[in-house]
């Protein structure tokens, strides 16, 4: 019994991936019709980044290889995260959100949001194609904020990647 309620609490706490059914803690907030926010959720996310309205978001000028596990990316950013990547702040406002496609031979595969709720605390989604749902954590101590801690605020994004 004792193993088992340890077992468990190691994997509440080390962030495995969740159906969506994981304490939200509010809303991420990124501008839609209606000023309504997505919902920091995975499904929110995937809808969100399937209906393409980041593509009019400052973008890096290209796909390129990413220094990490993402293989091939390019990366929006929103306002809020753009202003203050280019600021030069060692925090980012709530609100601040990227979204990285994910490239394979020349075709997009899927996404990786990272989304800073109202609440200041991250939100991570990635998908690939066909499933688009493999990975959601939120918080630190996860597999996505593990190699983002290394960034400004767990943006690995620099300034100077963006117009």
């Amino acid at each position: 019994m004792r193993a088992m309620t340890m077992a468990g609490l190691l994997v509440m706490g080390c962030g495995v991936p969740m159906d969506g059914g994981l304490p939200d803690g509010g809303q991420v907030l990124i501008p839609s019709a209606g000023g309504a926010g997505t919902p920091a959720t995975r499904a929110g996310l995937l809808s969100f980044a399937q209906g393409g309205a980041y593509l009019s978001w400052k973008a890096e000028p290209m796909v390129h290889t990413s220094s990490g596990p993402h293989g091939s990316v390019r990366t929006f950013v929103n306002d809020a995260l753009y202003a203050s990547l280019k600021a030069g702040n060692a925090t980012h406002p709530n609100g601040s959100v990227s979204v990285k496609e994910l490239y394979a031979n020349g075709a997009r595969t899927g996404w990786a949001v990272d989304a800073k709720g109202d609440d200041g605390v991250w939100v991570y989604f990635e998908g690939f194609e066909p499933q688009l749902n493999q990975y959601f954590f939120r918080g630190t101590g996860n597999l996505c904020a593990n190699c983002h801690a290394s960034g400004v605020d767990f943006v690995l994004t620099p300034a100077s990647a963006l117009p």
